[in-house]
C-alpha cells in the first residue's frame, strides 16, 4: 500500500487501478485455501506447505520484474492464490499436534502475525515509499519468502492419515485390491474434499455467521488502509507517509488483545474447564461454546474504536485523539481471530483445515472490495457518516455472539461434524427444526453439513 503512488506514477495508471495491488492480492487469496485445505486433507500438510510457499516466492519474483501494471496485478493475484493456501493449514496442524489447553499460545503467535503484519505494514512501506524503488520493496519480499521456504522445506508430515498411508507404503501392508479400489474412487473422493468448505458454508449456520462478521471486520483493516490516509489528509493536512505512523494504533491494539486473551479469557477458560472436569469425574470436556466469550468482548471493542473515530475525527480536535481510537479497533480484531479460530478447532477437530478454509475465503471476498471501496465511501457518506456506518454494522457482533452462545448447543447437536456433547446431549430430544430448519432434514452426503432436499 505504501508503494501505491510510484507505480501508479511509473505506469502511469489511475489510483484505483494502483489499488488493485491490494485488492486483487486478497482476490486470490479467496480461493487458495479453499483448494489448500481438502487438499492438505487427502493427502497431508507437508506437500502443501511446500508447494504454497514455492508458488508464492515465484510470483513474488515475477511481480518484482513485471514490466508492465497487467502483469503486475496477475502476479499478485496468483502469489496471494498459492501463497493463501497456508492459511487454513495452521489450525489442522494445531489439531494434529496439540490438545486443545495446549493450542493458546500457538493460536495467539499465528493471530499475532496474520493481524499484526498487515496492521504495521504500512508504517514501514510508507517510508520506503519515498526513496526506496517499488521493484526493491517487491524484491525484499521474494527473499523473504525464500528464506521461509527453506525452513518450509524441513517440517515433518503431521496429518494422521497421511502418516498411516506413508506407513502402509513402507511397511507393503497395503493390499493390491484396495490400492485399486482407492484409485477409482479418488476423482469422487477430491470432487467431495474440494467441496468441503462450500458445503459447510452452506448448511452450517455457525460457520456461515461467523465467517460473514469476521470477514466484515478483517475488511474493515484494509479499507481503513486507504481511508486513514484520506482522512488524516483532509482534516490534519499530513501526508501519506505521516498517516502510515497512524497504523501503530491499531498495531498496539493487536498485542494489547493478545494480553487480554491470556491474562483475562485464557485463565477464566481453564478454570471453567478444570471445574467440569472435576464435576464429571473425568467423563466431560468443556463445550466449545466456551470460546464465545471472547468472541463477544472481540464484538465490543471494535465498534468503540469505530464511533471514537467518527465523533472525534475532525479539524477541531487534536489528531492524537482520533489516532488513539485505532487501539481498541486492533484489540477487537485480534481477540476476534483469536477466539473464533480456538471455536473452530474445538467445535470441527477433524475438519478444522476446512472450516478455517471456509472462514479465509469468505474473509478475503471483502478484504478484496474494501480497499477499492475506502475512499470512495467516505468522499460519498463523508468522513463522519461513513464512520458512523462502519461503527454500526460492526455492532452486530455483540447480539450475535450472545445469541450463539445461548444456542450454539443446539445447532451442534444437528451438525453431521461438530462436536458433541455426548454424555449429556440427547439429539433426539431437540427440536432442531425450531433452531436450524435445513439441519433438521436429513443428510444427502457424507462430506458435508445437513443438506435440504430439492
Amino acid at each position: 500500500s505504501g508503494m501505491q503512488q510510484q507505480i501508479q506514477d511509473h505506469f502511469k495508471t489511475s489510483a484505483f487501478i494502483a489499488t488493485l495491488g491490494v485488492g486483487l492480492y486478497n482476490f486470490g487469496s479467496i480461493f487458495g485455501p479453499l483448494i489448500g485445505a481438502p487438499l492438505s486433507e487427502l493427502y497431508g500438510r507437508r506437500p502443501i506447505y511446500i508447494g504454497s510457499s514455492v508458488g508464492f516466492v515465484f510470483f513474488s519474483l515475477c511481480a518484482a520484474l513485471s514490466p508492465t501494471i497487467v502483469s503486475l496485478l496477475s502476479c499478485r493475484a496468483l502469489a496471494g492464490l498459492i501463497g493463501s493456501a497456508v492459511f487454513s493449514l495452521y489450525g489442522g496442524s494445531l489439531a494434529d499436534m496439540f490438545a486443545p489447553d495446549e493450542r493458546g499460545p500457538l493460536i495467539a503467535l499465528f493471530t499475532v502475525v496474520l493481524q499484526g503484519a498487515p496492521t504495521i505494514g504500512p508504517v514501514p512501506a510508507s517510508f520506503l515509499g519515498t526513496f526506496v524503488h517499488w521493484r526493491w520493496l517487491m524484491g525484499f519480499i521474494t527473499v523473504w519468502g525464500a528464506m521461509i521456504t527453506a525452513v518450509v522445506m524441513f517440517l515433518p508430515e503431521t496429518e494422521a492419515t497421511a502418516i498411516r498411508r506413508r506407513l502402509d507404503k513402507e511397511h507393503a501392508e497395503v493390499v493390491t485390491s484396495k490400492v485399486s479400489g482407492a484409485t477409482q474412487e479418488r476423482p469422487n473422493v477430491w470432487s467431495k474434499a474440494l467441496m468441503t468448505p462450500i458445503t459447510m458454508l452452506r448448511h452450517e449456520p455457525i460457520v456461515l455467521w461467523t465467517a460473514l462478521y469476521h470477514a466484515f471486520v478483517y475488511g474493515l483493516l484494509f479499507l481503513l488502509l486507504e481511508a486513514y490516509p484520506h482522512v488524516y489528509n483532509s482534516h490534519y493536512d499530513m501526508s501519506r507517509e505521516q498517516a502510515g505512523l497512524v497504523f501503530i494504533a491499531p498495531w498496539i491494539g493487536n498485542l494489547l488483545g493478545v494480553l487480554v486473551y491470556f491474562q483475562y479469557l485464557k485463565p477464566q477458560y481453564e478454570a471453567h474447564q478444570r471445574a467440569i472436569y472435576i464435576q464429571s469425574g473425568g467423563k466431560r470436556e468443556i463445550e466449545a461454546e466456551g470460546r464465545l466469550p471472547g468472541v463477544i468482548l472481540a464484538s465490543v471493542f471494535t465498534p468503540v474504536g469505530m464511533f471514537w473515530f467518527a465523533f472525534s475525527a475532525h479539524p477541531d480536535v487534536h489528531w492524537f485523539l482520533p489516532v488513539l481510537s485505532g487501539v481498541p479497533v486492533g484489540m477487537g480484531m485480534t481477540l476476534l481471530q483469536l477466539s473464533l479460530l480456538n471455536y473452530y478447532i474445538d467445535l470441527y477437530p477433524t475438519r478444522s483445515a476446512s472450516v478455517i478454509a471456509a472462514n479465509c475465503a469468505v474473509r478475503n471476498v471483502v478484504a478484496t472490495i474494501f480497499p477499492s471501496a475506502g475512499v470512495p465511501l467516505y468522499n460519498c457518506l463523508g468522513i463522519r457518516n461513513a464512520s458512523l456506518l462502519l461503527a454500526c454494522v460492526s455492532s452486530v457482533g455483540f447480539p450475535a455472539g450472545v445469541m450463539l452462545l445461548v444456542f450454539g448447543k443446539r445447532l451442534r447437536a444437528a451438525s453431521r461434524w461438530a462436536k458433541q456433547d455426548v454424555d449429556d446431549v440427547d439429539v433426539s430430544c431437540l427440536n432442531v427444526g425450531i433452531v436450524a430448519p435445513l439441519l433438521a432434514q436429513a443428510p444427502e452426503n457424507h462430506y458435508g453439513g445437513t443438506s435440504s432436499s430439492n
